[in-house]
This record gives C-alpha cells, sequence and structure tokens, in this order.
C-alpha cells in the first residue's frame, strides 16, 4: 500500500509541475498557430469584428501569380540572406579584430561596449524617473518615495 500512496504522490508532483509549463506552451505556441490557420482561410482586414470565410481562396490567389505576394517573397528573401550574411561577416571581423595582439586593443573594447554600458545607465535613470516622479504613489507604498535617500539624491 505504501508504494501505490508513493505513486499516487509523484504523479500529482509531476501534474503540478508539468501543468502551468503545458499552459504556457499551449497559450504561446498552439493557440497563434491554430488562430493562423483560421485566419488565412477568411477576408479579414485585421479590424473588423467578423471576418468573411473564404476557404482556400486566399491561397489560390497567392499560387496563381500574384505580383504583391512575389514581390514581398522575393523582397524578403533577399533580406534575410544579406543580413544574415552581412551581420556574421562583420561581427567575424570585428570579433578577429578585438582579438589581435595590438596597442589599440584595449580602446577598440571600450569602444565596442561602451554604446552597451550607456544604455543600460539611461535605462537606469528612466527607471529612477518613472519610480520617483511618474509613479510617485508607487513610490510611498514601496518606501522609495521622495523623502528617502534614494529619492532625494539628484531628482531629474
Amino acid at each position: 500500500m505504501l508504494k501505490t500512496g508513493r505513486k499516487w504522490t509523484e504523479r500529482l508532483e509531476f501534474g503540478a509541475f508539468t501543468l502551468p509549463v503545458l499552459i504556457s506552451v499551449i497559450a504561446v505556441f498552439y493557440y497563434p498557430f491554430i488562430m493562423t490557420i483560421r485566419y488565412s482561410l477568411t477576408k479579414w482586414n485585421g479590424i473588423s469584428k467578423h471576418p468573411k470565410f473564404v476557404g482556400l481562396d486566399n491561397f489560390k490567389q497567392i499560387f496563381s501569380g500574384d505580383t504583391n505576394f512575389m514581390n514581398a517573397s522575393w523582397f524578403t528573401i533577399k533580406y534575410a540572406i544579406l543580413y544574415i550574411v552581412l551581420v556574421n561577416v562583420l561581427a567575424i571581423l570585428l570579433a578577429l579584430v578585438l582579438d589581435m595582439k595590438m596597442k589599440s586593443t584595449t580602446w577598440l573594447r571600450a569602444a565596442f561596449f561602451i554604446p552597451y554600458i550607456l544604455s543600460l545607465v539611461i535605462v537606469g535613470f528612466i527607471w529612477k524617473f518613472i519610480f520617483m516622479q511618474g509613479f510617485e504613489s508607487l513610490g510611498a507604498s514601496t518606501g522609495w518615495g521622495s523623502s528617502s535617500s534614494v529619492g532625494s539624491v539628484n531628482r531629474i
């Protein structure tokens, strides 16, 4: 009897830990996929409340020589290939330059990483503004209001 009770609790624990993941996967992947299929079978402008069901007419139009679709597809393919090749080639060249033993390597590394550091500082200032001035009630409820030492330092 002890073994069956243990198996029951293990199954319950397994279900408790996997159920949130299954719900998340369904909400993030499967539901949008099904909605995409549904909308591909309708004539809908994205705004109206009631899409009109047209079946496979959208696909017939696309594959019967629609010039807009062909132009858009060709542009997407060219853009994707060019972007992938260009970004990877530039990344490899930059990595090679930053890995070389030169006197200016330290300066090049600093010049490369300064924008990343500055963006973090700017985001920090934006969040400080949001918490201290944009949402004063939130700051007061969390104890980070303008009267605390954090809020009184260099108000933006």
